[in-house]
């Protein structure tokens, strides 16, 4: 038990899998979500959120390394 309701616990594993490339993970867990009533729109904003977040965070790291 993550502590936190399974749907928004695969949505952010949607969004983590997502970022780290794993196809199969990404289906698993969008599977689930939708199943649980999300929209593909949904998903796909909480994908789109985590690619943002991902990007801003590898930035900011390269900015770091670069200063």
């Amino acid at each position: 038990n993550p502590g936190v309701d399974k749907v928004d616990f695969e949505l952010w594993s949607l969004a983590v899998s997502t970022i780290n490339g794993c196809h199969d993970c990404t289906a698993a867990h969008a599977d689930v979500v939708r199943k649980a009533g999300l929209t593909k729109e949904q998903v796909w904003e909480a994908v789109k959120v985590a690619s943002t977040v991902a990007g801003v965070a590898q930035a900011i790291t390269a900015s770091e390394v670069l200063a």
